[in-house]
């Protein structure tokens, strides 16, 4: 391969085959593939250009400045009036490389590799946009390619045969005309003279990924599905969609579902593509069959080798062979258990009781007349065995997962008979971690941990959401998986748009509960500097005392949340308490009653100034100037502090300044005030557990038949308070770390422990380590 100014030519390292001629037949096939693109990508980009409005309004609504909000908006204007051409320029590009394929064989792609991208960056041959554009561009085609292994793979053979007359030139069939890299590379062509700034474009491309690139896999699979029923290597590839379907799509006859009419359209997915699956997915491919190893020896373990399907409902093992259920047969009952579902769940009944892997068994047994008076009179494909003895203990590991609440353990089991039979018809279901069906049990799984059941499940909106789509699952899946992408895409987009109202109202919660415990510990602070001063008087004029209480404290508190006990403000407002408490004290030396003489204009300006600008009663100020003016005249005279004191004083122990909700107080329905007298050992396990929970992390509260989760939003360092938020980000409890141990010690509190795992993930692992334990303890005995 050469590269040179950004262009890879994929045919250049092979001799030009210029004016290949196609036989008739040839060129039947080759106009057929062309008409499926032709249909396929003008409807695809319509998906496109239908959600663009929406993407650019939303970050111009999330812009800082008016100038990039305009960017957004004048980008958007200008991409209404691009859009036929920018439609046009990129059918026109496919179909000039689809037909130069058919014309010469070669693949060109103008698009440089990640290496190379890398390379350049470093030696500054592009400058950044150009990098950040073709970055953009490089990581769409390095997924898609990923993501589309297989089904690129079989469409460049069948391409490579049909070009060599029934012959297949390996070098040609390295590459296809209809590659991510082509689809890509034309629509950044497409793109090159519309008048939008970088951020845009990246918009547009990202657009172009979810709802172009996403999709392609579809027009692929229609792709094969075309050339293997015009006899082009028919049996190259699995006969069962794996890929999505575009919303624009679906309901024609592009698509609908197929499946063979016979049983293998079930064969594995790993079929005939070995050599061209990346080493990733060799590894994965791996794990059904260590899955099936480990049955196995299981099975031979316990002796005789039934199934979780024979041996959790106590049947006898058959007699001798007996006759083999055939999987089209399998599926047929799995649908009619999938359709009784449906009846289960009508709209506002509360789904309590789970469906469980022994309900699904003894339905199986029944429905398929596997056993006649408790002996086994059929029996299951090796591989459906499997399939089903895997699926049932993913569904018990989420039936006896507590990150889950009882009732969305009810609802999600659910989708245990459809889970089985995509892990029937595709076995990357166990491999894939990317499967649709697997994200969307993950997600699903992943937003029921804080949900709470308050008994109003009709008007529960989480509740409501995923039993629609358990719903629809049940009533609409059949043999395509695309329609868990959609599902997944759908409850997604609404769980972020949930998520965003919560964390709003979390901040805002938290906001408030910081506000008041700044507002409460200001005060705590203003009380103990004015108490600490006037304690070390023996007695205090009122007119002082007043002046400190009534107006004093609240100039401080100002300054205090405003500017800080550090600022210079805060340190003067004290300076000026101590310069007024100095000034009514006796003054027996003449020096200090002349430093008091020079003093008492700029203190009473001072004074004047601060309690201005909290807008203090002005005619109060005036009687309580006027009552200290002759404070000071009786220390001027050298009066001693009784003359002062029948001037009008009081004693300092009878009254200290303090704000009237300055003592430690609780909201309605707090806990705080519940554990004040409690006094636990630091060694206790439970106020350790109490200390060490961290934001972010849910605990399950208990009260008799009630559970009620909240996540720890806040912890307070200053008053020991823990804040308590619900699913939706609203205040549910506040707690002190002594409050909470004590409810973790009784019971009435438990932490509910999460992983950044996904469920599938974790049920996958535990079931693994499970049967290798099994046979290590069978081995060693």
């Amino acid at each position: 391969m050469q590269r040179k100014d950004n262009i890879i030519t994929f045919g250049s390292a092979v001799p030009r085959r210029n004016n290949i001629s196609l036989d008739v037949n040839g060129r039947r096939i080759a106009s057929e593939c062309r008409n499926l693109v032709v249909k396929t990508l003008p409807k695809l980009m319509g998906g496109l250009f239908e959600n663009l409005d929406d993407a650019l309004y939303e970050m111009a609504n999330k812009s800082e400045s008016n100038a990039l909000q305009n960017i957004y908006f004048d980008s958007m204007r200008e991409l209404r009036k691009q859009r036929n051409g920018i439609e046009r320029r990129f059918s026109q590009e496919v179909l000039r490389a689809f037909d130069r394929f058919w014309e010469t064989g070669e693949v060109t792609i103008k698009q440089p590799s990640l290496d190379d991208l890398s390379l350049e960056s470093e030696m500054s041959l592009v400058d950044d946009e150009d990098l950040e554009d073709s970055l953009a561009v490089t990581n769409m085609v390095s997924k898609s390619d990923s993501r589309f292994t297989r089904e690129i793979y079989a469409m460049s053979q069948r391409f490579a045969y049909v070009l060599g007359g029934g012959s297949i030139d390996e070098t040609v069939a390295q590459h296809t005309p209809l590659a991510p890299g082509v689809i890509c590379n034309a629509f950044q062509t497409a793109m090159t003279d519309v008048p939008v700034e970088l951020p845009v474009k990246l918009v547009v491309y990202k657009l172009f990924d979810r709802h172009v690139l996403h999709y392609i896999g579809g027009l692929y699979d229609e792709i094969n599905l075309l050339l293997g029923r015009a006899g082009v290597i028919p049996k190259l590839t699995p006969k069962v969609r794996r890929n999505p379907v575009a919303p624009s799509l679906r309901g024609e006859g592009g698509g609908e579902s197929y499946m063979a009419s016979d049983s293998s359209y079930m064969s594995s997915s790993s079929s005939n593509l070995t050599g061209s699956v990346s080493a990733e997915e060799v590894v994965q491919a791996e794990l059904f069959s260590t899955l099936q190893q480990l049955l196995n020896l299981r099975r031979a373990s316990s002796g005789g080798g039934s199934s979780l399907l024979t041996s959790s409902l106590m049947l006898a093992p058959p007699a001798g062979n007996v006759p083999v259920v055939d999987t089209g047969e399998l599926l047929g009952a799995l649908s009619a258990i999938q359709q009784s579902n449906v009846v289960m769940l009508p709209q506002g009944r509360r789904v309590n009781q789970p469906l469980t892997p022994n309900d699904m068994r003894a339905r199986l047994v029944s429905d398929l007349q596997i056993a006649r008076d408790g002996q086994v009179i059929r029996s299951l494909g090796d591989a459906d065995n499997d399939t089903i003895d895997v699926v049932s203990m993913i569904f018990e590991f989420i039936l006896d997962d507590y990150s889950l609440p009882d009732a969305m353990k009810a609802l999600i089991s659910r989708l245990q008979i459809p889970m089985l039979k995509v892990a029937i018809i595709d076995k990357t279901f166990f491999s894939q971690k990317v499967h649709p069906a697997r994200r969307l049990l993950n997600s699903l799984a992943q937003a029921a941990v804080g949900w709470n059941d308050t008994g109003d499940r009709a008007n529960d909106s989480l509740y409501n959401k995923i039993e629609q789509i358990v719903k629809r699952v049940l009533n609409e899946f059949h043999d395509d998986p695309g329609l868990f992408a959609e599902l997944e895409e759908d409850f997604t987009t609404w769980w972020q748009k949930e998520q965003r109202g919560a964390q709003i109202a979390e901040q805002r919660t938290t906001q408030i509960t910081k506000g008041k415990e700044q507002l409460k510990s200001a005060k705590q602070t203003v009380s103990e500097e004015l108490n600490k001063r006037l304690r070390s008087q023996k007695v205090i004029p009122e007119a002082v005392m007043s002046i400190l209480e009534d107006g004093w404290k609240d100039v401080l508190l100002l300054v205090y949340l405003r500017e800080g006990e550090e600022s210079n403000s805060w340190s003067e407002a004290l300076e000026i308490v101590d310069r007024l408490l100095w000034s009514v004290q006796p003054k027996s030396e003449y020096a200090e009653r002349q430093q008091l003489l020079r003093g008492i204009p700029e203190l009473l300006r001072n004074i004047r100034e601060r309690l201005n600008s909290i807008s203090f009663d002005q005619h109060k100020m005036a009687k309580l100037f006027k009552e200290l003016q002759n404070c000071h005249i009786v220390v001027l005279r050298g009066g001693d502090s009784s003359q002062i004191h029948t001037a009008g004083t009081m004693p300092v122990s009878q009254h200290e300044i303090h704000f009237p909700d300055s003592h430690l107080t609780t909201d309605a329905g707090s806990q705080l005030t519940e554990m004040a007298d409690e006094a636990i050992s630091d060694s206790d396990e439970f106020t350790q557990q109490a200390v060490e929970l961290e934001t972010g992390d849910w605990i399950e509260i208990i009260d008799g038949s009630s559970k009620v989760r909240v996540k720890l939003s806040w912890k307070s360092k200053v008053t020991d308070t823990y804040i308590f938020v619900n699913r939706k980000g609203m205040k549910a409890m506040e707690l002190t770390t002594q409050g909470l141990a004590r409810r973790l010690r009784e019971g009435t509190a438990k932490k509910v422990e999460l992983s950044a795992k996904p469920i599938m993930d974790r049920a996958l692992d535990a079931m693994l380590s499970a049967l290798k334990k099994t046979t290590s303890t069978t081995a060693s005995a």
